[in-house]
């Protein structure tokens, strides 16, 4: 399954959907909850997410497709 990244950075891995003008929406089917995402680049590179004071965040295990643990960052 492909790896996606969403506006906040974190990186979702679930099924998604292509909507005709090209945009790309999270779900199987669109739905309300359905948010845009956007494909990893060859520039991104996925690393822990840390939180304002520096700490490792943690994955929040109510969103089991969505993982905030990790998010996309450009390479420098």
């Amino acid at each position: 399954m492909l790896k996606y990244k969403l506006a906040d950075g974190s990186i979702y891995e679930g099924a998604v959907v292509t909507m005709p003008d090209g945009r790309i929406k999270t779900g199987k089917t669109l739905t309300g909850d359905s948010v845009r995402c956007f494909p990893l680049e060859p520039s991104d590179e996925i690393v822990r997410a840390r939180k304002p004071d520096g700490k490792l965040k943690a994955d929040d295990k109510s969103t089991p497709l969505k993982n905030e643990a990790w998010t996309a960052k450009k390479k420098k």
